[in-house]
């Protein structure tokens, strides 16, 4: 009832370890590819986080010029209520009412 099949051990075991060699090579290989990519990729990311901060400091030192400078600011409402006064005081507003 059994079948006997003829197997050489050791032609097996050499087939096991070329196997395992090959797998490991291709391994190996994605594993250099992987690693290349993301040292790839860390190097653009700081390159763009300084290429931030550069941005940041520049922008900093806009706000730091536009604090220094002395800017006469005007009230918005102040001017409106004036100006209403000055409407209802003149004779061209005082005909129409």
């Amino acid at each position: 009832m059994f079948i006997t099949i003829p197997v050489n051990v050791f032609l097996l075991g050499g087939a096991l370890f070329v196997a395992f060699l090959i797998g490991y090579m291709i391994r190996s290989k994605d594993l250099a590819k992987s690693n290349k990519k993301v040292t790839s990729l860390e190097t653009e990311m700081v390159s763009n986080h300084a290429e931030i901060l550069n941005l940041q400091k520049e922008n900093v030192e806009l706000e730091k010029k536009l604090k220094s400078l002395s800017i006469p600011v005007i009230p918005m409402t102040k001017e409106d209520k004036e100006a209403k006064r000055v409407a209802s005081q003149s004779p061209t507003a005082q005909k129409h009412s």
